[in-house]
């Protein structure tokens, strides 16, 4: 009877999850995409808004407020 550490002698054996939304690849540095226009009128430097994740730009843009739209592509996705 073999079992599924038989094949692997050190152990070390990765298990992708097929549920993964993310792809192995090359580690880039995430893009700063800035605040968003509402947040730039306020005049702050930026030192407390939240960041937020756009898929499509690869980068992280703030908002102090309730904002769902990346201020340089208009994704609302993520």
């Amino acid at each position: 009877m073999s079992g599924p550490s038989d094949d692997d002698e050190g152990g070390d054996c990765v298990i992708r999850f097929p549920q993964s939304r993310t792809r192995p690849g090359p580690a880039e540095p995430a893009r700063n995409l800035g605040l968003t226009p509402l947040s730039r009128a306020v005049g702050s430097s930026g030192r407390a808004a939240k960041g937020h994740w756009c898929s499509r730009c690869r980068g992280i843009w703030y908002s102090y407020f309730l904002e769902a739209e990346c201020p340089v592509c208009g994704n609302r996705q993520g």
